[in-house]
C-alpha cells in the first residue's frame, strides 16, 4: 500500500523536531501524533477545539498508550483565538474548510510554524460531474458552501458523495448551522487546488512539496515560512 503523503512528509521532516497536530482529534483515527513519534519527533502535542470532557480525548490517550507513546501534550483550545508557542513542525488536516475564516486560520498556522507546516484541505476539481450534469469551476475559485443552490449544490453533493465524503452540504443545524460563526462542523469553503496553494503563499509560506490525497478530492502541502 502506498504511504499517505501526509505521513510521508511527516517522516521526512519530523525527526528531532517538536511537532503539533492542530485539529486532528476528530474520531481519533485521523491523528498524526503516531506518525510524528515514529519519525523521531522530540516532542508531540495535540491541539483541538473540542472541550476537555469530549470522549475523543480519552480515546486518543488510550490509542497513544496502546502504541507505547507517552508524554503527548493535550491542548483544548480554539487555535484561531488562543495564544500558542511555535513548534518546529505544525500539521493540520481536515480543518481549513470547516472554518468561516480560512485565511485567518492559515495565517495563524504561519505564526505557529518554526520550520515546516503540513497543511491539507478538501479541494475541488475545476470540472466535476454529477446527476447527469457537468459543472465547470474557474481555477482559483473558492466555493462558499452556504451560498450554493441547486442545480450546482446537487452536482457538488453528488460528486463528493460518490468519492466517499458524505454530504458536504450539511449545515450541522444542531450546532447552529451557518448562523453560528463558531460552528466548525459543517463545510464552509471548498477551494480549488490553485486557490488552496495561493492561500498558503499569501499567508507567508513557500511550497516545498505537494501531493493529491483521497482520489483528487483533497490536497496536501509541505510548507516552509518565508
Amino acid at each position: 500500500m502506498q504511504q499517505d503523503p501526509r505521513e510521508r512528509f511527516i517522516s521526512r521532516v519530523a525527526a528531532q523536531r517538536t511537532f503539533i497536530d492542530v485539529g486532528g482529534l476528530s474520531n481519533v483515527i485521523y491523528e498524526r501524533i503516531s506518525a510524528a513519534h515514529a519519525a523521531g519527533a522530540s516532542r508531540v502535542a495535540m491541539l483541538d477545539v473540542e472541550k476537555p470532557e469530549c470522549e475523543w480525548w480519552s480515546q486518543l490517550k488510550q490509542r497513544l498508550y496502546d502504541r507505547g507513546i507517552d508524554g503527548c501534550e493535550f491542548i483544548s483550545a480554539d487555535v484561531t483565538t488562543c495564544s500558542i508557542e511555535k513548534f518546529d513542525i505544525v500539521h493540520s488536516s481536515g480543518v481549513l474548510y470547516h472554518l468561516p475564516s480560512p485565511i485567518a486560520y492559515v495565517r495563524k498556522l504561519r505564526e505557529m510554524t518554526g520550520e515546516y507546516c503540513i497543511l491539507t484541505s478538501t479541494t475541488m476539481h475545476t470540472e466535476i460531474d454529477g446527476l447527469g450534469q457537468i459543472l465547470k469551476i474557474p481555477d482559483g475559485t473558492v466555493i462558499f458552501v452556504p451560498a450554493l443552490a441547486d442545480p450546482h449544490a446537487g452536482v457538488v453533493r453528488d460528486w463528493f458523495a460518490r468519492h466517499g465524503f458524505g454530504d458536504v452540504m450539511r449545515s450541522e443545524a444542531i450546532f447552529g448551522g451557518y448562523k453560528n460563526l463558531e460552528n466548525y462542523y459543517p463545510n464552509w469553503f471548498i477551494p480549488t487546488v490553485s486557490a488552496f496553494r495561493t492561500m498558503a503563499t499569501c499567508c507567508g509560506f513557500e511550497i516545498v512539496d505537494e501531493a493529491d490525497v483521497y482520489a483528487n478530492c483533497a490536497y496536501t502541502l509541505l510548507l516552509r515560512p518565508v
